[in-house]
């Protein structure tokens, strides 16, 4: 809240949700895997947050699975974890992400016309 007023910025990235996998290590170094730092590097140039927010709210919307019959958004509850989609998001952040305060966050399997995505709510 900014003197009373509630200040909420929304975006959707159009982008299917990914998980952060655990780093790798190598005779080089450590490292994540190529599929990852490719997916993070688009979706850091979908990100419009450029300064910290003090409340961050994520939802992650996955592609509906053809077992589920037609219909609106249903709680994800399969792999992956939640805890590992969040860290992906953290991890496109360009600044330190212990300045959040509070986030929330959920995973959901899209709605019939609804293709997959990251929602991002902050203040």
């Amino acid at each position: 809240y900014i003197r009373g007023v509630e200040t909420m910025n929304t975006h959707t990235m159009n982008i299917e949700p990914k998980s952060c996998p655990r780093p790798r290590v190598g005779k080089f170094g450590v490292f994540y895997p190529k599929n990852y730092t490719e997916w993070r590097d688009r979706a850091r140039a979908m990100l419009p947050i450029t300064e910290p927010p003090t409340v961050l709210t994520v939802r992650f919307i996955f592609k509906r699975p053809k077992r589920l019959k037609a219909g609106e958004r249903v709680p994800h509850d399969k792999r992956p974890d939640l805890d590992n989609c969040i860290k992906s998001v953290f991890d496109l952040l360009t600044f330190d992400d212990a300045k959040i305060s509070s986030f929330c966050a959920s995973k959901w399997y899209a709605s019939d016309d609804e293709e997959p995505c990251i929602e991002l709510e902050w203040e």
